[in-house]
């Protein structure tokens, strides 16, 4: 598998970890009709560590066309699961929230996990960045008393930022998905889908 994304991108040092078959969607939130649509991509999901920056990014190799899913890893990711989904909201405010389905909710739970383990270190590798830079010749930049230890800095907590006209919460997307069960279209197009991953092996 990795010489197949290698070919497309030689920066691929290693696959982190990856599920055999998942369907993306976009949360669309303006217009006549918001909710969950297709992205038209279905296929494999990798987490890849790279050589260069972006050092992680998120693929999903869409069988049907060369349009794949990537997303770069950011410490100001937010991200939210559910039973068989896997959602997520870059740090672009400007970019659609996406969704993944998994057939497995066992697959789901690996790939969540090992999301949340990436994005801890990202995140904790730049709170540590951030805490260096206030030292300045050995010294924090806020005078402390002398004999005084200085108070450990919190590290600040996960706190999801606002996004102008953008208002998503569990109960919203409790709603799309039961919407997206009862959805013959949806449901059919899932299994025509499940179908073709299995011929394909």
């Amino acid at each position: 598998w990795i010489w197949a994304l290698q070919a497309q991108d030689p920066n691929i040092k290693d696959i982190v970890v990856y599920s055999k078959f998942v369907v993306a969607y976009y949360l669309q939130q303006e217009g006549p009709n918001p909710g969950w649509g297709k992205a038209n991509i279905e296929g494999p999901v990798y987490l890849v560590r790279r050589k260069t920056s972006p050092e992680y990014q998120l693929l999903v190799k869409n069988q049907f066309s060369s349009t794949d899913l990537r997303d770069n890893l950011h410490p100001d990711w937010e991200l939210d699961c559910q039973n068989n989904y896997v959602f997520y909201k870059v740090e672009d405010p400007g970019v659609r929230i996406r969704g993944l389905w998994f057939h497995d909710d066992v697959e789901r739970r690996k790939i969540e996990d090992q999301l949340a383990r990436t994005l801890a270190e990202l995140r904790a590798r730049r709170d540590g960045e951030k805490r260096s830079e206030i030292v300045h010749d050995g010294k924090p930049a806020s005078a402390a008393a002398p004999g005084a230890s200085a108070a450990p800095t919190a590290a600040p907590q996960a706190v999801p930022q606002a996004t102008p006209g953008v208002t998503v919460s569990m109960a919203s997307l409790g709603r799309m998905l039961h919407a997206l069960a009862d959805d013959d279209g949806f449901v059919r197009a899932v299994m025509e889908g499940l179908q073709k991953a299995q011929e394909g092996k």
